[in-house]
């Protein structure tokens, strides 16, 4: 070391020098970054609060041309990144989309009008290009992917296997979750844009890939995951056995299926709290979930969980299935478990520790297994490509970003292609193989334009937006709505929507320093109230990194 390094100041930790662009300041708005498809939450609360709904209604419905499904029953991946959750408890950003999508309209002829207000490429009335895509499977990966490439001239075609479409919105979200005309008639704004479905038709069996490749210049593959995962243990592979998806698409197509009163549901994912919940209304006066994890390690969502808590479903971690229990006549009676002290390893792989003596029996009558869901490949059936298609892990290998799969010109997303997720997440999955079969198909170079404003501070904001409790939409109670097949969570009234509100950050304010007036006195750090300020020397900041950036 020269003598001049010796007294160098020794920093465990360098600052970076960002050079702040358009693309910065959008990342600051929380929200907005967390939304896989770059929903502007804040921008339509603004608008929500200061009384302007059709403008809010614009900004939720301009980048998703499933905006009513998402304030109905989306996973919310915004809420998790909302900068208020560091204040005291995130915004109801979900709720908040679902007063506008009421407001504005969810019957057909509202989301035809919607049409105009997608901020995707192209236009309601754009001139035919002469090129045609088909899209297997009527989910909202595929209808999606049809919306944006039909605003742009394609003819596009989507091959239904069910009488109706939507896919998992149709057959695996329950009814007292969403309505199921809700997504038919948003389904059908895309059928006005031009899409035509055909529905009973199922790839592999009524019409092969081969015909496709002969027919259309393109095909989107978005045909979900239809199967539920086996659990091989004895007694659990007969025909009374339930299995969760396929009891859903049942269910939820609010037809029959005859379950007995004291039922055990393997499980606990959304699916399983779905199958449990369901089955609450439709029979079962007794639902008892076993799960693997604990209750901080179940991957449903808490609303899920404490839902069907208050709806009687009793709930049993850290107890893997053995076996499932018969009685002489061969019929269900039980589920034998097996208590275990950990689910995963130092590494974190998956590794149950049984712990030794601890089986037992827990009386039923219907056993329901949710661990899992499958894709169902029979639509490969007959296809001279089919060897060319890599399907990894159970679903096919699919390019990020783009949706290009390992065959050219054939193109998957949604659960199929990256496996179970989020509506909204599918939906991104759509848009970005929209955009990636527009540039291989004609040379297109599209970029994603930024569609959002950066507006003024709400000048009639309340100033006690800090003090605002966060309060979701009520309930029915639960007694009243374990009996009740239609939608149970009750929509905000416009006084609790004008106040949920006014709780947004407006994380789009952003402070603008100007060096030349700085003196340093260090008071901006003095009076931030969050010590979020800090004067630092220059040998602390990573001024490479800088350079690099301005060059």
């Amino acid at each position: 070391m020269s003598s001049d390094e010796e007294h160098l100041p020794l920093y465990k930790e360098l600052y970076d020098v960002v050079i702040p662009d358009l693309d910065y300041f959008i990342r600051q708005i929380d929200c907005r970054d967390g939304c896989p498809v770059n929903t502007d939450p804040r921008g339509y609360m603004i608008a929500l609060h200061a009384g302007n709904l059709l403008e809010g209604y614009k900004i939720a419905r301009g980048p998703n041309p499933f905006a009513s499904i998402c304030g109905v029953i989306c996973g919310a991946p915004c809420e998790s990144t909302c900068r208020r959750d560091r204040v005291d408890k995130t915004l109801t950003i979900r709720a908040q989309k679902r007063y506008l999508d009421e407001w504005f309209g969810f019957g057909r002829e509202a989301h035809i009008r919607s049409l105009e207000m997608s901020y995707a490429r192209g236009s309601v009335h754009p001139e035919p290009n002469g090129l045609k895509v088909a899209c297997i499977g009527a989910g909202v990966a595929s209808l999606t992917c049809a919306h944006d490439l039909l605003r742009l001239g394609y003819a596009v075609d989507v091959y239904e296997m069910m009488r109706v479409p939507g896919g998992m919105l149709t057959y695996g979200v329950p009814t007292y979750r969403l309505k199921n005309d809700i997504a038919f008639n948003e389904i059908h704004a895309i059928e006005y844009l031009g899409a035509k479905i055909y529905y009973n038709m199922k790839v592999g069996r009524d019409i092969t890939l081969n015909e496709l490749d002969e027919k259309y210049d393109a095909i989107f593959i978005g045909v979900g995951l239809w199967k539920s995962r086996d659990l091989p243990i004895p007694g659990a592979d007969g025909p009374d056995i339930i299995r969760g998806i396929e009891y859903l698409r049942v269910r939820c197509a609010e037809e029959k299926w005859k379950i007995g009163d004291d039922l055990i549901v393997v499980g606990g994912g959304n699916v399983a709290f779905d199958v449990a919940r369901t089955s609450r209304r439709n029979g079962a006066s007794k639902v008892t979930m076993i799960c693997l994890e604990s209750r901080d390690e179940q991957t449903a969502d808490e609303f899920e969980i404490e839902d069907g808590l208050e709806e009687g479903i009793v709930i049993q971690n850290r107890l893997a299935p053995i076996a499932v229990e018969r009685d002489s006549d061969g019929k269900v009676c039980g589920m034998r478990v097996q208590r275990i002290s950990t689910l995963f390893d130092h590494n974190g792989r998956f590794a149950p520790q049984m712990i030794p003596d601890t089986q037992f029996v827990i009386p039923c009558n219907t056993v329901a297994l949710a661990i899992g869901q499958a894709m169902d490949t029979t639509f490969l059936n007959g296809w001279k490509k089919k060897d060319q298609l890599v399907i990894d892990r159970g679903i096919i290998k699919t390019e990020r970003g783009t949706g290009r799969t390992s065959v050219p010109k054939v193109y998957s997303g949604g659960d199929a292609g990256f496996g179970a997720a989020l509506f909204i997440t599918a939906i991104r999955h759509g848009q970005e193989a929209a955009r990636t079969i527009d540039t291989d198909l004609r040379g297109a170079k599209p970029y994603q334009e930024f569609a959002g404003e950066f507006t003024e501070l709400s000048p009639i904001r309340d100033k006690t937006y800090l003090k605002t409790k966060w309060a979701l939409p009520s309930m029915q109670p639960a007694a009243e709505r374990v009996h009740n097949e239609n939608m149970v969570e009750n929509n905000y009234t416009d006084e609790e929507a004008h106040q949920q509100s006014v709780r947004c950050l407006q994380c789009h304010v952003s402070p603008v320093f100007d060096g030349a007036l700085c003196i340093k006195c260090n008071g901006c750090v003095d009076v931030c109230p969050t010590n979020c300020l800090k004067l630092v020397p220059i040998e602390k900041l990573n001024l490479d990194y800088g350079e690099a950036l301005m060059r």
